[in-house]
């Protein structure tokens, strides 16, 4: 029996629970969308755990999800952009993220997992989000960073998918480190990835609200 009590299946239900809390009556629909993002990342995850104990290959899952994740990406980063009427950059970067998931599938099928357009769409992320850092350094409005939403939520994408680029670029090297008899080194970089994305963007749920509640008094 399959033990769905994982780490990265937990954190992401506490992130889920955390953003229905928080953001269920936020102004924004991009953050509010960010509930459904969590939920379906909960629902991929719980899936691809199943299917991989029943058939081995739950390849299929994670491409699916993959559609939902560099969707919404895109959509939040356009939505940070927009302050600063720099758009662009998620223009080029989506139509570079959907020609190349389409390439892939072509290319080997719906069950072989697109290694390719996460690689990409992880280096889309950090750009953005090194992009999005340098705008903030030139805007001239005050903003005090430990209750900035938005700056947590792109400080816990940059380090997750940085370090997952990074993890991939020396796979071969981590996965040969054994920790313990069962788990290599990359495998618990991984969840401690998860811990940090996860951990940062409930921070950063918690700022949104603790901002709306503090713009009422």
């Amino acid at each position: 029996m399959q033990n769905y009590f994982t780490v990265s299946i937990t954190i992401e239900a506490i992130c889920l629970i955390f953003s229905i809390i928080c953001l269920a009556n936020d102004k924004s629909n991009v953050w509010r969308s960010l509930i459904l993002y969590l939920l379906i990342t909960c629902i991929a995850e719980c899936t691809g755990l199943f299917v991989s104990g029943m058939h081995h290959n739950n390849h299929w899952v994670y491409n699916i999800f993959l559609v939902f994740e560099g969707g919404f990406s895109h959509l939040m980063f356009a939505y940070l952009f927009r302050k600063f009427n720099s758009n662009k950059p998620i223009f080029i970067g989506l139509v570079a993220f959907l020609l190349t998931y389409t390439y892939e599938i072509f290319n080997h099928g719906f069950f072989r997992y697109n290694n390719l357009t996460y690689t990409i769409l992880s280096i889309e992320i950090v750009l953005y989000s090194l992009y999005f850092y340098y705008l903030l350094l030139k805007d001239n409005q005050y903003i005090d960073l430990k209750y900035s939403g938005e700056f947590w939520w792109v400080g816990g994408a940059l380090f997750f998918y940085f370090g997952n680029t990074a993890c991939n670029i020396f796979d071969d090297k981590l996965y040969s480190i054994m920790i313990t008899d069962k788990q290599h080194l990359s495998y618990l970089i991984f969840k401690a990835l998860n811990v940090i994305l996860y951990s940062c963007w409930c921070y950063s749920f918690i700022c949104k609200k603790w901002m709306r509640t503090r713009s009422r008094v």
